[in-house]
């Protein structure tokens, strides 16, 4: 008799979102206990937030519309143009190019937070894309939230992907 073993831990979460609003999405993380997860932990190694996430949004062609960055996230992707070389600088998305919103420059009030919330209990991870970054064509589109969790050492790093579903984005009538 065949045994299964199922290693994937990721939640399907449908999202729909509307065109030119402000998205925000914010999640309690709890561990297999049901306790509160840290997630603002930085590792003693190497300085680095423990935990970190990015969050993709592609056509069903598998085509990159937006991607949402932790502040800190180790990608290699658009390396050349990256402010810091932790991830690419941010770039509103159009039909031509992937947009990027990491958080990290400081007018910027979108990206992906791993910590605790301002009155609220507990940790949290707040993904937030600004109006101008939702302005895409709308539409139903795939995501996944993926967390890097940083142990300090480079054979330690684990990817795990959290969320995945459905993105849909709804037209509005009100243009920016």
């Amino acid at each position: 008799m065949a045994k299964e073993l199922n290693t994937d831990v990721a939640a399907e979460v449908n999202i729909t979102a509307r065109r030119n609003d402000t998205f925000k999405l914010i999640l309690e993380v709890r561990d297999s206990d049901g306790t509160l997860m840290d997630l603002n932990n930085d590792n003693s190694l190497t300085n680095l937030p423990e935990f970190q996430a990015k969050m993709s949004i592609v056509s069903s062609k598998g085509e990159n519309i937006l991607n949402i960055y932790s502040f800190y996230w180790a990608d290699a992707l658009e390396s050349t143009t990256s402010y810091d070389a932790t991830h690419p600088k941010d770039r509103i998305p159009t039909s031509t190019q992937t947009g990027f919103i990491t958080g990290g420059t400081s007018s910027l009030t979108g990206a992906i937070t791993l910590a605790s919330q301002t009155g609220v209990e507990g940790e949290k991870i707040s993904v937030i894309a600004p109006y101008d970054y939702m302005a895409f064509q709308p539409g139903t589109y795939n995501y996944d939230l993926q967390i890097r969790k940083n142990t300090g050492e480079v054979s330690e790093i684990e990817y795990t992907t959290w969320l995945y579903g459905s993105f849909t984005l709804k037209a509005d009538i009100t243009q920016i």
